[in-house]
């Protein structure tokens, strides 16, 4: 069910269930998908991060109350696997789906997902980006997270870079891609503009459209816009489309 639609200059944007609007889209309609779904993780709602900020007094008063992501139980890997088959409907012929994936952990939510993948998809890459800084964590902390990179069965995949020696790595750095560290008021697990940037200009071309069903704060869709693309994206939090649709407004 969609519960509000915007057209902000060459994005149009979704207030509602992702599987549920994406079943009414048509056929080939789009030429990219970059997403950062949420991994089952229950990010930010009582866990590590949660209570590091509270512990270093970054979240006081009502504000250290949880800030959970919509779905991010265990139901967030039915819903994943469940999207697969309409981005693969959704997409064009060699057309690419780029999805962010943890950084290990003791749920391999990037393994499990790329098999998924790979079972709808050709399974082409997973890159890790180098995030330069100790995470969370005990044992092995945290210090990357994935990009799990696929393209559509059934033709040459489509790959516009002009340079030779792009790598399956993002180290510190590369490409302007910083580590965000959120505050208080940001999105718990927001990702650096620069980093769906430079997988846009991998798999798409100017006046492309740019699709990310799970859009949280809108990085990819402020990436698409000012590289050029067109964009749609869908979010089921009323308050993280607000702010996507500011962004937007702003690129």
């Amino acid at each position: 069910m969609i519960k509000e639609v915007r057209t902000i200059g060459n994005a149009t944007i979704y207030l509602g269930d992702s599987l549920e609007i994406m079943r009414g889209m048509p056929d080939k309609s789009i030429n990219m998908i970059f997403t950062d779904p949420p991994y089952g993780h229950n990010n930010n709602n009582g866990d590590l991060i949660h209570n590091r900020e509270k512990a270093l007094g970054k979240s006081k008063g009502k504000e250290a109350e949880a800030r959970p992501i919509a779905n991010d139980g265990a139901e967030a890997n039915e819903i994943f696997k469940n999207a697969l088959p309409e981005f693969n409907r959704l997409l064009d012929s060699g057309c690419c789906c780029c999805c962010c994936g943890g950084g290990g952990g003791p749920d391999p939510q990037f393994a499990r997902w790329s098999l998924w993948m790979d079972e709808v998809f050709n399974f082409k890459q997973m890159v890790v980006w180098d995030k330069g800084k100790i995470g969370m964590g005990w044992h092995y902390r945290r210090s990357y997270e994935t990009v799990l990179v696929a393209d559509k069965k059934g033709s040459k995949p489509k790959w516009f870079a002009t340079a030779k020696n792009i790598e399956n790595i993002i180290r510190p750095g590369d490409y302007g891609i910083k580590k965000i560290i959120p505050k208080k008021t940001d999105h718990p697990t927001p990702k650096p503009i620069e980093l769906p940037t430079h997988f846009i200009g991998l798999h798409s071309q100017p006046g492309d459209v740019v699709f990310d069903p799970f859009m949280g704060a809108g990085s990819t869709g402020v990436a698409a816009i000012k590289s050029g693309r067109k964009f749609v994206g869908i979010e089921i939090d009323p308050h993280w489309f607000e702010v996507a649709c500011k962004r937007l407004e702003a690129a």
